[in-house]
């Protein structure tokens, strides 16, 4: 497939945000990705209870599983009981069939990821 580029004199054509045309291109290849999932990782930290901003990280969302990454087993414990609300959350900033379930990792602090 080639490129196609915009030539003088071609009737002007309407800008399209990124979101839709990924999500148009996700769902054509197939790879059951969705845009939603990146914008809940892109966003966690507007999502989440101010407690888990800085202590959980999302990883991403496997059919409508999220993988959130903690640094102890405490805070994996702790995170566990309140995924209730978290699902609440999630569900209010992207509607219900998005996420139905939430799991923890620990990820020890000497092998976590950048920004955790």
């Amino acid at each position: 497939m080639r490129a196609k580029y915009y030539q003088p004199g071609e009737p002007d054509r309407e800008l399209e945000e990124i979101t839709e045309l990924l999500g148009s291109i996700i769902s054509r290849v197939g790879t059951g990705a969705s845009v939603d999932a990146g914008t809940l990782v892109a966003e966690w930290k507007d999502i989440v209870p101010e407690r888990w901003r800085d202590r959980a990280r999302p990883v991403g969302v496997r059919g409508r599983v999220l993988l959130v990454e903690v640094r102890s087993g405490t805070d994996a414990t702790v995170l566990k009981h309140d995924v209730a609300d978290l699902l609440r959350r999630i569900s209010g900033r992207f509607g219900g069939g998005l996420v139905d379930n939430v799991r923890v990792r620990v990820v020890p602090q000497k092998v976590a990821r950048k920004n955790l």
